[in-house]
């Protein structure tokens, strides 16, 4: 049965199943036994050769989903445990429930990462359900609203996740972030191919790539072994390689790099100069770039933007100072666990 945007819905009369593809891609499933909806957990990824199955009528589909045939995938999310539900669902639900505020792009950022920070994320989302459903009752404004959910955040995850800081990420971001993390070489033929690279995955962290274009660019480009055998074996590789490549890195030179950055942060609380100070002030990062072509500027105004890109950091001493105690902590504690478990590399890889 031909549903809404390629979605389409079969039954497997065999194991009294219905299912609810997009693109041939399984994503819901209904057990008519047990009369209740789940989302697959493979959702998006599983194929069917949907004319494999017997079609379902609309008297079925509307039976299933409580006498009223489903206009919009959210119609099948709101019949599925919670819990199955991923942060993107849950996010359509708000948006579907509550225009008024989700149509602020400042108040949704501030919901998405209250979801993504949080542990138990759709418990955060039935305690921003009803902190929206005040608020509507209320009629409150948007400023209230975006004040109340970091006061929910707080409470919920401990922490104040939206205080200003340069981010260091538990695990692997996959957007725009370098991965870090322990590694060891298990076969020195081609050391950029991930399959000759053991990675300590569980102890990786991801910092975005302008913060390390921008605050340790200096130390790790001084402290690069171009001639350590993990570096020289990379094939049609040189030098520090920003993308999509392993740099490798011994825990004696990390240490070092350590020990630099623990003296430039005594630099920048006494005022006095070391040799990477006047770096840190130096402006890098996609926000120099020279911009070639814009769809929706002149000439004029290319030639302007690039004229006047930047060219000194203005961060904050003290977030460039908490942002390197953070990364010694880390790293440190990398190092310690890596070497327990006998990992003697560190890698930074571009995205």
């Amino acid at each position: 049965m031909k549903l809404f945007d390629d979605f389409e819905a079969v039954k497997f009369p065999e194991e009294n199943l219905i299912f609810i593809t997009k693109r041939g891609y399984l994503y819901y499933i209904y057990n008519s036994e047990r009369k209740d909806w789940s989302k697959h957990k493979n959702a998006g990824f599983d194929h069917l050769t949907v004319r494999n199955y017997q079609d379902v009528s609309e008297a079925e589909l509307a039976d299933a989903m409580g006498g009223t045939l489903p206009k919009a995938e959210t119609d099948f999310m709101r019949h599925c445990n919670l819990v199955q539900l991923r942060i993107g669902d849950m996010f359509d639900l708000l948006e579907e429930d509550y225009p008024r505020y989700m149509s602020d792009q400042g108040l949704c950022r501030v919901i998405y990462r209250f979801l993504l920070e949080s542990g138990v994320c759709h418990k955060s989302f039935l305690k921003l359900q009803k902190l929206l459903n005040d608020a509507c009752e209320q009629q409150l404004d948007h400023g209230v609203i975006l004040s109340k959910i970091k006061e929910l955040s707080f409470s919920t995850i401990g922490r104040d996740i939206f205080k200003k800081e340069i981010r260091i990420v538990d695990g692997h971001d996959g957007t725009s972030f370098f991965w870090i993390m322990p590694v060891r070489v298990v076969d020195n033929t081609d050391t950029n191919e991930t399959n000759n690279i053991a990675e300590m995955g569980s102890n990786e962290i991801s910092i975005e790539q302008n913060d390390v274009s921008q605050y340790l660019f200096p130390f790790l480009y001084n402290y690069f072994d171009d001639q350590l055998d993990a570096n020289k074996n990379r094939q049609d590789v040189n030098g520090f390689e920003w993308y999509l490549t392993y740099n490798f890195f011994t825990f004696e030179s990390m240490t070092n790099i350590l020990q630099d950055i623990s003296d430039t942060i005594d630099a920048l609380l006494t005022g006095r100069n070391n040799e990477y100070t006047a770096e840190l002030r130096e402006k890098r990062g996609t926000a120099t770039y020279k911009l070639l072509y814009a769809r929706d500027l002149t000439e004029k105004q290319i030639e302007e933007f690039n004229a006047n890109r930047p060219t000194e950091d203005d961060t904050e001493i003290d977030l460039i100072i908490d942002f390197y105690r953070r990364f010694i902590y880390r790293m440190e504690y990398m190092m310690k666990v890596g070497r327990e478990k006998g990992y003697d590399l560190i890698s930074f890889m571009g995205p």
